[in-house]
């Protein structure tokens, strides 16, 4: 198998993983817990009308349909024009846009999660406020296992710069590497840190769910950290080693699994619906 063909079956999992297969995925859980809770029974879980949200998912896919036939588009013309680097340009360069168009449906669906939340906060007729006991600690919410292997992985990552600082390969940046391998693993501590010692983002949620929820971000967020560490590293690696042709299936790879992990850990939430029972009157757009 050529490289080039390699490069293009990859690219063509990646479309189909994260064009189709999270959409829908996405999509069919939206439309389970619309069946399952209607807003006649669990009215608090709807500050805004079944059918704002259900246009708002008919947009996220189209979208997303129109992101996946774009990629089969360059697919088709890699394959059939026989390019070794795609569009004639740089593999990577366009693996990482194509990427970004991807991500845009999802990142939109985030925006309008904030916006449905705030909209439940606003609308909360509860005057009552519990004192909450929540775990303010990392190590309530991941093992120090975890947390010490991303510790781990960040130093072996430096000490793999500090290396190929002796021996660099063309185009290699130092040491700037690690400011910036540092940089992505202080978001990705802010995030952690937001959802630890941040306010409650749903205000009828139960304490039990927003433990599970906030431990599920931590790991996701430190497998994430480990995630980029390790990719890098096989990118100097393959630099090294002379194989940097294979640095765009690499990066096809990662992006799939980082989506994969997210996502299916996002869809495998069993929060305790009961808690939007009780009636509201307010209705409204996010």
């Amino acid at each position: 198998m050529s490289d080039s063909f390699l490069l293009y079956v990859v690219f063509a999992s990646q479309i189909f993983v994260i064009s189709y297969l999270l959409p829908f995925k996405l999509q069919q859980r939206a439309l389970k817990v619309l069946n399952d809770y209607p807003s006649e029974q669990y009215p608090k879980l709807y500050p805004i009308g079944v059918q704002a949200i259900n246009n708002k998912i008919t947009q996220l896919m189209l979208m997303s349909r129109g992101v996946l036939v774009l990629g089969v588009a360059l697919v088709v013309h890699g394959l059939y024009n026989q390019n070794t680097e795609m569009l004639g340009w740089d593999s990577q360069s366009v693996i990482m846009i194509y990427y970004m168009l991807q991500v845009i449906p999802l990142v939109l669906l985030a925006l309008f999660g904030e916006r449905y939340f705030k909209k439940m906060r606003r609308i909360n007729a509860s005057k009552i406020r519990k004192a909450q006991l929540s775990p303010r600690h990392i190590t309530n919410y991941a093992s120090p296992f975890l947390i010490g292997l991303t510790a781990v992985i960040y130093l072996l990552f430096v000490g793999l710069v500090a290396y190929i600082s002796e021996h660099p390969f063309d185009g290699f940046a130092g040491y700037v590497n690690v400011l910036g391998v540092t940089l992505i693993n202080l978001f990705f501590g802010a995030f952690i840190y937001k959802n630890v010692y941040g306010k409650k983002v749903d205000p009828h949620q139960s304490d039990e769910d927003r433990f599970k929820k906030t431990s599920r971000i931590v790991k996701l967020m430190l497998f994430c950290s480990m995630a980029a560490t390790v990719h890098i590293s096989i990118n100097f690696l393959l630099s090294t080693l002379d194989l940097r042709h294979l640095n765009d299936v690499v990066a096809s790879v990662y992006y799939q699994i980082i989506m994969l992990v997210m996502i299916f850990a996002s869809l495998s939430e069993d929060a305790d619906f009961e808690v939007y029972k009780d009636a509201i009157d307010v209705k409204g757009e996010p």
